[in-house]
């Protein structure tokens, strides 16, 4: 079900509040300035994301006119968590799951990290390694995915019977795009746990790619006492913007994610695989302490970047607290100026 909202009858963000409990500037001051509390604050930042990844995937779909089964999967990330449930202070949306939804993919992060960071930290001395070879146009990035994951399976069995070693680790797939050659840069990471084992498999990979050069791989060790290296890992398989942080077009987005499809992103290997696989949540659930409990059903609304009501009520007042924002931005430059 989705609400069709007059914009002529949409209320104000002073009148859209008069439902939830009021704070006066000085209040909104001592709550994180712009939020009453840290359960909005989440909600807020889900509310951008939401909007970052829904214009992203109209970008996508308007890009492939002639692929009906392919905007089939995109527009179901388009609606995810579009819906909300409320239940007194419980919200519920549902899932997409899929790769290119980044509120998805923040959960599968989590996921990955709490069922893999110990397993792999019980196997002592990690090293990541990354392999890459040179970069190819859009036809060939499927082809070349595949090729490199049978390479890197070659080269597991190799070391395992020639050299006696048997491989332990997590190896990712992960693609970049170069926006002045328009070409894709398809390569692989891995958690690996013996440094003359990675030293041996960037040899292979090496005679496996003649044309990839020894500058573009590396080896290093890893300080397991950083979070960021687990988190770095498991994020998802693409940059999706270029060096100047501007969204990739929805063509090249749409090259990558048909690349990886029906691809295992993270694969195990070793005693690794016998970490069970940490169950996909398909319900977003959420406390929020900042709104009036009561039942309602609550409608994202893009342009308002925001769930919106029947009653015209916005649930996190996004476009407010980017005005706000923004207001305090230009107040802090200006005073530097002076």
């Amino acid at each position: 079900m989705f609400l069709l909202l007059n914009k002529k009858r949409m209320k104000t963000n002073l009148e859209i509040s008069t439902k939830l409990p009021k704070h006066s500037l000085d209040t909104l001051e001592l709550t994180l300035d712009y939020f009453k509390d840290k359960t909005h604050e989440k909600q807020y930042y889900k509310a951008i994301r939401k909007f970052k990844t829904s214009t992203k995937i109209l970008s996508i779909i308007d890009a492939i006119p002639n692929e009906p089964q392919a905007q089939k999967r995109y527009w179901k990330t388009y609606h995810c968590n579009s819906v909300l449930l409320q239940d007194n202070h419980t919200f519920k949306g549902s899932l997409c799951r899929k790769r290119f939804c980044t509120e998805c993919c923040r959960i599968k992060t989590a996921e990955l990290t709490n069922a893999y960071k110990q397993p792999i930290l019980d196997l002592g001395k990690l090293y990541f390694v990354t392999l890459t070879t040179p970069n190819v146009s859009g036809s060939n990035l499927k082809k070349e995915i595949q090729k490199m994951i049978k390479a890197f399976q070659l080269i597991k069995n190799n070391i395992r019977k020639t050299y006696k070693i048997k491989l332990n680790g997590m190896r990712k797939i992960e693609i970049t795009y170069n926006q002045e050659s328009n070409t894709y840069h398809p390569h692989l990471h891995l958690i690996q746990d013996n440094l003359e084992a990675s030293n041996l498999i960037q040899s292979l990979w090496l005679k496996q790619f003649k044309k990839a050069s020894i500058k573009g791989q590396d080896i290093r060790q890893i300080d397991t006492t950083n979070e960021n290296a687990f988190i770095e890992l498991f994020k998802y398989a693409t940059k999706e913007t270029t060096k100047e942080n501007k969204q990739y077009s929805g063509q090249v987005l749409h090259t990558i994610y048909n690349s990886i499809q029906g691809q295992r992103i993270y694969q195990t290997y070793g005693i690794i695989k016998k970490v069970k696989q940490p169950i996909e949540a398909k319900q977003d659930e959420i406390e929020l302490t900042n709104v009036l409990a009561k039942q309602d059903i609550w409608i994202y609304e893009h342009d308002q970047k925001d769930w919106i009501n029947a009653d015209y009520n916005s649930l996190v007042n996004t476009l407010e607290i980017e005005r706000q924002k923004a207001t305090k931005k230009l107040i802090s430059l200006t005073t530097q100026l002076n």
